[in-house]
C-alpha cells in the first residue's frame, strides 16, 4: 500500500484567522465584503498558499471586533494544541512528550491567572477613573446650582440633561446629610432635588433603583431632623424597597454604610432600639475605617439611651483608635466628650477628669464657641462627682448662664438642675428656691416641650415648697436627658 502524502499545515497566522472567523459565525465570504479583501485571498491566506503578516492579521480581526489581545489568544491557544514530538527526548537534556505538557499546561494556567489578575486590575482602575471623573463634573455641577434659587435648581435638574447623574445625586444628598445638623429646611430641600436627578438618572433597572433608594434614604433623614417621624417612616420604607431590589453588585459605589446609619438613627428616634442596633452592626460590616469611627460613635449613643453606659464606654473606647485627628477633629471631639460623659453616668470621675483638657484643645481649634460652654459644663459635673463641691456650683452656675444667653432653654435647665442638686446636698433649699424662680419665665418663653416644660414645673413647685430632694432631683435629670430625643416621654415622679 502506497504511502500518503502528510497534509500540509497552515502557518499560524492563517489558522489564527480561522479561527476568529470561525468563531464569530462568519464565511469568508462576508469576511471579503466588510473588510475589502477578495474572498480568494482570504482563503490563500488562511491555508498557507499567500504569506499573512501579522499587522494584515490584526486589520481583518479588527474587522471581525476583535483587539491584538484576540489574536494573542488565538496563537496561544494553537500553540497549546500544536502536534506533540517525538516521546524520546533527542538528548540528556531534551523532555519528553509529557514533561513538555506539563510545562505548557502549567505556563498556559499562569498565563491566564496573571491575564485574569491584569485585567481585572486594570478595570477596577478604568473604573476609578470614571467614578473620579463623574464626582468632578458633580462637582462643577453643584457649584453652577448653587447660583440660582430652589425652584430654578428643580427646573434646571428636571430638563438638562447635563445635570442627571447618579454624581450629582449622590453630591446632592451629601449637602443635605451636612445641612441637617443645622438647617432642616435646607436639607429638605437638597434631598428632595437629589430625588428628582435620581428619578432621571439613565442606566439598567438595577441601577437606576439603586440610586433611587440611596436618594429616598437622605429625603427620610431630612424629615427626621425636621421632627416629622411619620413621614420619614414613609420616606425609610421607599428606601428599603428600591434598595433591596436594586443591583445588589454595585462595587459599593454609593456607600450603603451610609444608608443604614441614617436608618439606625430614626428607629432610635422611634425607640426601636434592637432594629436600630442591627442596622448598625449592618454599616460597620462595609464602612471603612474612617466610617466606622462614626458609626460607633451613633452605636454608643444608642447604648446610652438605652442606659447601658458601660457599652458605651467600651464603644467609644473601640472607636478612638480608628479616628484620624487631624482630618476628623470634630469627630475625635464628639467622641471624647461622650466618653467623659458615660464615665461620669458610671461614676467614674477619675477617669473622666482625663478628657476635658483633649476637648477644650480640639473645641479651641475648631473655633465653637458653643463647644467651649459644653466642656465647661463637663467639667462642673466632674468637679461635683469628685466632692469638689465649691468649684462644681460657680462652674455650673456659669454654664447655665452661657446656656440662658444663648437661647438654648434645654440645657440651661440641665445645668440648673445640676446646680440645684449641689444646693440640696447642702441643704440650702432657699437658694433652690430663688434659683427655681430663675428657671421657671426663661423655660416658658423659650420653647422647652411640653412634658419636659411639665416635669419643670413640678420641680419648680417643690422647690417653692422646700420639698425637693436631691435624689428626686437626680431622677428628673435622667429623664430630662433622655427626653430630649423623645418629646412623648412622661417624668414618672
Amino acid at each position: 500500500m502506497p504511502e500518503t502524502m502528510p497534509e500540509k499545515i497552515p502557518p499560524p497566522f492563517g489558522l489564527a484567522l480561522t479561527i476568529l472567523r470561525s468563531a464569530r459565525g462568519w464565511s469568508q465570504k462576508r469576511l471579503a465584503a466588510a473588510s475589502g479583501v477578495a474572498k480568494s485571498i482570504i482563503s490563500d491566506f488562511e491555508v498557507g498558499r499567500r504569506a499573512l503578516s501579522r499587522a494584515r492579521l490584526e486589520a481583518l480581526a479588527a474587522v471581525l471586533e476583535y483587539g491584538p489581545e484576540g489574536v494573542d489568544a488565538a496563537l496561544l491557544c494553537l500553540e497549546r494544541v500544536r502536534s506533540a514530538e517525538d516521546d524520546l527526548p533527542p538528548s540528556p537534556l531534551g523532555l519528553s512528550a509529557a514533561e513538555r505538557s506539563l510545562v505548557d499546561e502549567t505556563a498556559a494556567w499562569v498565563a491566564k491567572t496573571a491575564r485574569d489578575v491584569i485585567r481585572a486590575k486594570l478595570t477596577r482602575q478604568l473604573q476609578s477613573a470614571h467614578v473620579r471623573k463623574a464626582r468632578q463634573e458633580a462637582e462643577a455641577l453643584w457649584e453652577r446650582l448653587k447660583r440660582y434659587s430652589p425652584r430654578d435648581r428643580r427646573v434646571l435638574v428636571e430638563c438638562a440633561l447635563e445635570f442627571q447623574t447618579w454624581a450629582l445625586c449622590e453630591r446632592l444628598c451629601a449637602e443635605s446629610e451636612k445641612a441637617a445638623a443645622a438647617d432642616a429646611n435646607r436639607a429638605l430641600e437638597l434631598a428632595d432635588l437629589a430625588l428628582r436627578v435620581a428619578l432621571r438618572v439613565p442606566g439598567e433597572p438595577g441601577w437606576r433603583s439603586r440610586v433611587q433608594g440611596y436618594a429616598w434614604a437622605h429625603v427620610g433623614n431630612a424629615r427626621r431632623v425636621s421632627g416629622n417621624l411619620p413621614s420619614a417612616d414613609e420616606a425609610f420604607i421607599r428606601f428599603r424597597k428600591l434598595w433591596d431590589s436594586g443591583d445588589q453588585d454595585d462595587g459599593g459605589l454609593l456607600a450603603d454604610w451610609r444608608v443604614y446609619d441614617m436608618e439606625a438613627s430614626l428607629r432610635r428616634e422611634q425607640r426601636r432600639f434592637p432594629e436600630a442596633l442591627e442596622l448598625l452592626n449592618r454599616a460597620l460590616a462595609t464602612a471603612g475605617r474612617g466610617d466606622s469611627a462614626l458609626i460607633l460613635l451613633n452605636k454608643a449613643n444608642l447604648q446610652a439611651d438605652s442606659e447601658d453606659h458601660a457599652g458605651a464606654v467600651l464603644t467609644l473606647q473601640n472607636a478612638l483608635p480608628l479616628i484620624d485627628g487631624q482630618r476628623q477633629p470634630r469627630l475625635l471631639c464628639v467622641l471624647q466628650f461622650n466618653l467623659a460623659v458615660s464615665l461620669c453616668h458610671l461614676g467614674r470621675y477619675i477617669e473622666a477628669a482625663e478628657l476635658p483638657p483633649k476637648v477644650r484643645s480640639l473645641a479651641v481649634q475648631l473655633g465653637n464657641g458653643l463647644d467651649l460652654v459644653r466642656v465647661l459644663w463637663l467639667e462642673g459635673r466632674i468637679a461635683a462627682g469628685l466632692r469638689r463641691t465649691g468649684e462644681a456650683v460657680s462652674t455650673l452656675e456659669q454654664v447655665r448662664k452661657d446656656f440662658a444667653a444663648l437661647g438654648i432653654a434645654y440645657d440651661a435647665a440641665l445645668a440648673s438642675l445640676d446646680v440645684a442638686v449641689l444646693h440640696l446636698e447642702l441643704g440650702r433649699a432657699a437658694e433652690v428656691k430663688i434659683l427655681a424662680r430663675e428657671m421657671a419665665p426663661i423655660f416658658q418663653a423659650q420653647g422647652v416641650h411640653r412634658e419636659a416644660l411639665a416635669a419643670l414645673k413640678l420641680f419648680c413647685e417643690a422647690a417653692e415648697q422646700e420639698i425637693a430632694t436631691a435624689r428626686w432631683t437626680r431622677r428628673l435629670i435622667v429623664f430630662l436627658e433622655r427626653a430630649r430625643n423623645y418629646p412623648d416621654l412622661r417624668f414618672e415622679e
